[in-house]
């Protein structure tokens, strides 16, 4: 008996997850013209490029490295990271951080056509300052950064599978 109730539940769970409307994301579905993206950073491999790499490879999209094979290129135009400071103590002492993660990414098809015109994305975190714990707080701020490194990939992934559903001139929607 107890072998057939454990199998209840595994079957039971995936239909109660589909019945209440939950399902897996799928791969991104991206512009026609992405098949062979070309990542065009001139930051270098940074944490932003390689999770765009990963997030970009579909079964209908992979990623180049060489821009004369390409059929679309992403352009990251400007990356920054920068930090404020919120609030301080009576003393003049900082209390609280915010650290902030800004990109510029366009994307064109091969024969330079804009696909989606140059954007401005900016995710900001933040964190209390503690004078005691120096080096935790550096590592707080490096975490937090790598996470909006993270985020921002996928906002640029949800901006381009956005370009992929706009309708084209001449094609009713």
């Amino acid at each position: 008996m107890g072998k057939l109730a454990r199998l209840a539940v595994l079957l039971g769970i995936p239909l109660l997850l589909a019945g209440c409307g939950f399902h897996l994301r799928g791969p991104a579905h991206l512009p026609a013209a992405m098949q062979r993206t070309y990542i065009a950073d001139a930051g270098g491999d940074t944490e932003l490029v390689r999770e765009l790499r990963r997030n970009l490879i579909t079964p209908t999209t992979k990623v180049t490295g060489d821009a004369t094979t390409a059929t679309a290129v992403l352009n990251i135009l400007k990356s920054q990271r920068f930090q404020r400071v919120l609030s301080v103590s009576n003393t003049g002492q900082p209390l609280e951080y915010q650290v902030a993660y800004e990109v510029q990414f366009s994307l064109t098809a091969a024969g330079g056509k804009t696909l989606l015109a140059a954007q401005t994305l900016t995710l900001t975190r933040n964190y209390a300052y503690d004078v005691a714990n120096v080096i935790g707080d550096t590592e707080q701020a490096n975490v937090l950064y790598k996470a909006l490194e993270d985020d921002m990939a996928q906002l640029i992934l949800f901006r381009l599978e956005a370009a992929g559903r706009k309708p084209q001139a001449g094609h009713s929607p």
